[in-house]
């Protein structure tokens, strides 16, 4: 435990003023941005209604918050060798405390605009359904979207590995040949997703999260209009299984053939 904590204060020691330049710069953006939409909609559209929507988009995009900020640690500690040859945790240890740190960030930056938009709400006369619609879907997005946000950070990891492993053969190029394998990777994955045997084998156990929904709720909104929210139990756990493995398969890739 005390070597996760010295490690954990390591990162945060090198990236804490990062961090803290992009909470602010998000933070700037959500409160001055829709006052100037606001402004350019000559009134026709509120304050609220155009920090929801920003809000939305900003953590939308969030999705990539975790997987730019662990690269961006891996990519620096792989500069030096040294951490990777003399460090006494294992590999899985030293991956894994990036990851918790860019998951920390990620889950910060998803945090930060939920309060923005809540601050929206409190000091702009709302109904209170728009409140439950608000809190019933924002719940969701939050945890989708940082769900999926691990996710897309464990593929970038596999990826970031696999241009290390080209590095040596390719040079310059490695990037451009990993980008490649990356797209041929995505579109392989959209096939199976929309196979026969994929919802036959793993579209099972579906439960559509409306039934969590508190029969008071009324969702008629227009910005929350839903087309699917049918989720599947047998996907959940291929997600995880799939994850798992993947993170495993670059961890051993990596202690092959870039840290030996």
């Amino acid at each position: 435990m005390k070597q996760w904590n010295g490690l954990l204060q390591k990162e945060w020691v090198q990236w804490r003023g990062q961090i803290m330049v992009v909470i602010f710069l998000l933070l700037a953006g959500l409160f001055i941005l829709p006052y100037f939409a606001g402004v350019l909609a000559a009134g026709e559209v509120s304050v609220f209604e155009m920090t929801m929507v920003i809000g939305f988009v900003a953590a939308g995009a969030c999705i990539l918050v975790p997987v730019i900020a662990f690269s961006m640690m891996f990519n620096r500690d792989m500069k030096r060798p040294d951490l990777w040859f003399h460090s006494t945790a294992s590999t899985v240890k030293l991956v894994a405390v990036k990851m918790v740190m860019s998951s920390g960030l990620g889950l910060a930056y998803l945090l930060v605009t939920a309060f923005v938009v809540a601050i929206g709400f409190a000091i702009t006369p709302q109904p209170e359904a728009i409140f439950n619609e608000l809190l019933f879907y924002g719940s969701f997005l939050v945890g989708g979207v940082f769900i999926a946000s691990i996710q897309f950070m464990v593929y970038g990891f596999f990826f970031i590995v696999i241009d290390q492993l080209l590095k040596p053969f390719l040079k310059g190029f490695s990037f451009v040949v990993t980008l490649i394998l990356l797209i041929i990777s995505v579109r392989i994955y959209g096939e199976v997703t929309v196979s026969d045997i994929y919802g036959k084998f793993i579209q099972v156990g579906g439960f559509d999260l409306m039934s969590l929904k508190n029969p008071v709720i009324d969702l008629k909104y227009d910005y929350f209009t839903v087309t699917d929210t049918v989720l599947y139990t047998g996907e959940i756990i291929f997600a995880v299984l799939f994850t798992v493995g993947l993170f495993y398969l670059a961890i051993a890739l990596f202690e092959k053939r870039v840290r030996l």
